[in-house]
């Protein structure tokens, strides 16, 4: 069906149909993979979440967490929140990266779509799929932009508490600032290399 559509005359033009087909059902595959991909990345965020949290109830399963000061914790409980800031900034990162690849294959996967259109005019009115390599917009996150916004927010909160019990007690709130304003800024630098990028 696929040939009389396409009409191909030559051997190359079979052998050229034959490999778009087969390109389109690689990187779709591929496309959906990412999509799974980002919902792991995501539980991971979550499970790196609790991990502080299950240290502080291994370390104070005898007295209990009444015991347990917010402010005046041991220096390795707020090390150990500022690490894991660090890990959530590092998701959030990778979660963009994965999420422009899958921009990316589905740019291609858009123009393998108009290629077969413009050969066979008629497959328009039975495609609800795009064929424009514009869709989908790099400097947009969808659904995505979401759980990085949380990742984010969280993360800003695991290091500033970190480094509150790091920094000297006279100048904790400067630094406390300070440091939240260089995450956030080294995320939005990151993200803007990663979405600049030409090639997926």
């Amino acid at each position: 069906m696929l040939d009389l559509l396409i009409n191909p005359r030559t051997d190359e033009k079979k052998n050229e149909v034959t490999f778009l087909i087969e390109e389109y059902k690689n990187i779709a595959s591929t496309h959906d993979k990412l999509r799974d991909e980002l919902g792991r990345l995501f539980n991971y965020f979550l499970l790196l979440s609790a991990f502080p949290f299950t240290i502080l109830g291994l370390m104070f399963r005898q007295d209990g967490l009444s015991q347990f000061k917010v402010l005046s914790a041991p220096v390795e409980i707020h090390l150990l929140f500022l690490v894991v800031g660090l890990g959530h900034l590092a998701l959030a990162l990778t979660i963009v990266h994965a999420r422009r690849r899958q921009y990316g294959y589905a740019r291609t996967v858009n123009l393998i779509r108009k290629y077969f259109r413009d050969q066979a005019p008629v497959l328009e009115y039975y495609l609800l799929l795009p064929t424009s390599a514009d869709v989908s917009h790099y400097d947009k996150l969808g659904h995505v932009a979401y759980q990085v916004n949380f990742m984010l927010l969280v993360g800003v909160i695991f290091f500033g508490y970190g480094m509150w019990g790091i920094a000297p007690s006279v100048v904790e709130v400067d630094v406390v600032a300070a440091a939240v304003i260089a995450y956030t800024l080294v995320y939005t630098v990151f993200k803007r290399i990663i979405q600049v990028e030409k090639k997926p």
